[in-house]
């Protein structure tokens, strides 16, 4: 359906280069599926890859893969959302161990993967709903998700210039411990975790640019290439 390929530099020095892609499935078991791709390459010695799998109509996932590549090792990591039991199955496999780590964690109705909580950010944000608020998972740490609608802003790159929604971010990462209390794994202050977003005002919600908010300089994400199909043969 969708393929949106993205330039990422740290201020001005070019970093690498990824994509996400949306491609629909269909289901003969209820609504159809959207299977969400986002891929990072640095080189052909490192890259990242995750793939979520969400209803179409709730955009809850069911299911995310994560594969970490470095050199000629693959660490791979699953999330399987079994919601009708309020629990997620997280499977993690290093390199070519056959040893597989197994954990039972905990879920809300509505938890969500990074991925499928920033496609349903962008989708849904804007001045119907100006704030919005997501929770979940990613292996055995919790993230919440935020973004306010700031207003809006004509934006210019190589592929366009486009009228756009200008969104302000949040995430935040935690441990949970057995008795289920915070336990912080990174910094949560907020400048540690703010990033700006600039989303399409038409249906597409193309996210056109990020910029994340470090310690020093900016990370600037930018749209490079954007292919979409509104029907499917």
């Amino acid at each position: 359906m969708e393929r949106i390929e993205f330039d990422v530099k740290w201020s001005f020095i070019p970093l690498i280069e990824t994509y996400m892609e949306t491609f629909l499935l269909p289901n003969k078991e209820g609504p159809a599926l959207y299977v969400l791709t986002h891929q990072a390459a640095m080189n052909t010695f490192w890259n990242d890859r995750m793939e979520s799998i969400v209803s179409s109509e709730s955009l809850l996932p069911s299911q995310m893969e994560t594969i970490i590549k470095e050199r000629e090792k693959d660490r791979k990591e699953i999330i399987v959302f079994q919601r009708n039991l309020g629990r997620a199955q997280f499977y993690k496999q290093d390199g070519d161990k056959e040893t597989v780590f197994v954990e039972a964690i905990d879920i809300s109705e509505n938890s969500m993967d990074p991925l499928s909580a920033f496609y349903c950010l962008r989708k849904k944000l804007g001045p119907e709903y100006p704030k919005l608020e997501l929770e979940g998972i990613t292996g055995s740490r919790r993230f919440i998700l935020s973004g306010e609608l700031q207003g809006e802003q004509r934006l210019t790159l190589p592929v366009g210039t486009f009228k756009t929604y200008r969104i302000e971010c949040n995430m935040q990462y935690w441990t949970m411990d057995q008795k289920d209390t915070k336990t912080t794994s990174r910094s949560e202050q907020p400048e540690g975790n703010r990033f700006t977003m600039w989303i399409t005002e038409d249906h597409h919600r193309f996210p056109l640019q990020i910029r994340y908010h470090l310690p020093l300089g900016s990370l600037w994400i930018r749209a490079s290439s954007l292919k979409h199909y509104d029907s499917v043969s």
